[in-house]
């Protein structure tokens, strides 16, 4: 196995230990959120900073881990060590990590469910859009705009991992300056933003680009016609 393997399969295996380290602190839960130990900073008379120890070593390891899909396929592609265990399991080894790391950030509140499920869902699409031109033995490069997507949604989680609305003690739904919907969260939000709108152009440009093999209905309509059966008399 080649090192760009190696470096996947390393990928895969921080998944679920950074799932495990941020349910260590479940902060849709205020009854149970506050056991773990944290690293706490007043902020000012009202508003206390909360990073727990689980969210802080999660979202290193999740730096990391973002890290090594720009390396294994610098390495692969550089060395020419490009596989087909690679291009499999390297597509499963990110979806793993951002979708996982998606849904824990919505149960615990401190992401949007709406951003969830149209990332997810273009994710979906794209996984649908390959199936199909793959069936024509077509491979569907991957594309520019999809690789900003990529690089923006990763700073966006990043960054989550350590400024959340609900680590300054933030409330749900609330329009307060630290609240979810206060504009200090907000401005943290921006990358995440940014990668929902980049992940609905990408679809679309994925889409436009192999518009003509996903839509070609040739081989439908001229299916060969069976041969007329006489009547028997």
């Amino acid at each position: 196995m080649n090192w760009a393997n190696r470096i996947t399969l390393i990928r895969l295996f921080l998944v679920p230990v950074i799932i495990v380290l941020m349910l260590l602190y479940p902060f849709s839960n205020a009854l149970y959120a506050g056991w773990t130990d944290a690293i706490v900073i007043k902020v000012n008379d009202t508003v206390t900073y909360t990073l727990p120890y689980a969210y802080l070593v999660a979202g290193i390891i999740f730096i990391i881990a973002s890290l090594t899909d720009f390396l294994d396929g610098y390495i692969a592609r550089h060395y020419n060590q490009v596989t087909t265990f690679g291009k499999f399991f390297d597509s499963i080894a990110d979806k793993l990590l951002t979708n996982t790391v998606l849904i824990v950030f919505a149960c615990a509140n401190i992401l949007p469910v709406w951003i969830v499920v149209v990332l997810l869902g273009r994710d979906l699409i794209i996984d649908v859009v390959r199936q199909i031109l793959a069936s024509k033995k077509v491979v569907m490069a991957a594309n520019w705009w999809g690789k900003v997507k990529a690089a923006v949604e990763m700073l966006g989680m990043s960054m989550l991992f350590f400024v959340g609305f609900q680590m300054f003690n933030g409330q749900i739904h609330g329009n307060g300056q630290w609240d979810e919907f206060g504009w200090i969260n907000q401005v943290i939000m921006i990358p995440m933003y940014l990668a929902t709108l980049l992940s609905l152009y990408s679809a679309g440009n994925y889409i436009y680009l192999n518009r003509k093999m996903l839509f070609d209905f040739t081989v439908i309509n001229n299916k060969p016609k069976l041969p007329e059966q006489k009547e028997n008399n």
